[in-house]
């Protein structure tokens, strides 16, 4: 009824079989973490290209709002073309007895210490810069 012969039979063992889903699957694994990896690189990237802009754009909205004595809100409108980012901003004047006399006169200028973060992915990556802006009052 059935032929056993050696020379007809055709096809794989179930342990090639095995052999090859195992190899096929280690080199998915992989593939996919690798890829895993490269997307988070990216997002990495395109955040610390931006942030230092970002960060820019904001002290100098800061620093426009205290030229035309507006308080600037700390809102997130400055950056609402931008989904995802957010900052944090703090400013201090620097007084220094030296450089500020007791009767500061309309014009005269006070030094600030600015501190701006930049926010993405609800803090996931953080970008802070730190400068001294003389600002005309």
């Amino acid at each position: 009824m059935f032929n056993l012969n050696k020379a007809d039979q055709k096809g794989f063992t179930l342990l090639e079989v095995m052999v090859a889903v195992a190899i096929i699957a280690i080199a998915f694994t992989s593939v996919l973490k690798l890829h895993t990896q490269t997307l988070t690189m990216n997002i990495a990237s395109n955040f610390y290209a931006k942030a230092p802009l970002l960060a820019q754009k904001v002290i100098s909205e800061w620093e426009t709002s205290m030229a035309m004595d507006d308080a600037m809100e700390n809102s997130e409108d400055s950056l609402e073309e931008f989904p995802g980012f957010t900052f944090e901003m703090n400013h201090e004047s620097i007084v220094f007895d030296s450089l500020y006399p007791e009767n500061l006169e309309k014009g005269d200028s006070i030094l600030f210490e600015i501190v701006c973060t930049i926010l993405y992915n609800h803090g996931e990556y953080r970008y802070t810069v730190k400068t001294l802006r003389l600002i005309s009052q």
